[in-house]
Formats: structure tokens, C-alpha cells, sequence
């Protein structure tokens, strides 16, 4: 199974979207000052699209979450 699939990832995005909103942006503010289009974000939070430890990395500054907190989430 692809790892967007699975059940860790799909709690993974719903904190990436979580703290999006809690910082106050939409998906076309972050994706402004990402240099993005919209679309980038609205697949990222779909899970059509993996962030890789980069994207996520930026996603995380613009959001001002600390990766390193959500990565603790996803410890079972």
C-alpha cells in the first residue's frame, strides 16, 4: 500500500490542515508564500501529492508549526 494511504499519513495531513487553520491561512495565502499555486496545496491536503521532508519543512515555517512537534504526533 502507498504510503499516502495509509492511516498515519492520512492523521499526518489532518495536523498539516489543523495547524494551518490555527495560524489563520488559507490554502492560497500559504500557497502565495510558497511561490506555489493553490492547487499544490489543495493536493497536499488531499493526499494526492507526498510532501517530501523539504516541501514539508517550508510548508511547516510559512504555518509557524515546528515539524519536529508534528512528527511526534505521528509516534504510535
Amino acid at each position: 500500500m502507498k504510503t499516502i494511504y495509509q492511516e498515519s499519513y492520512q492523521a499526518f495531513i489532518k495536523q498539516l490542515v489543523l495547524a494551518r487553520k490555527a495560524a489563520g491561512l488559507t490554502q492560497m495565502q500559504v500557497a502565495e508564500k510558497l511561490s506555489k499555486p493553490q492547487s499544490y496545496i489543495a493536493k497536499v491536503e488531499g493526499a494526492d501529492r507526498k510532501l517530501d521532508v523539504m516541501e514539508f519543512v517550508e510548508l511547516c515555517d510559512v504555518i509557524h508549526q515546528d515539524p519536529s512537534e508534528l512528527i511526534k504526533l505521528l509516534k504510535p
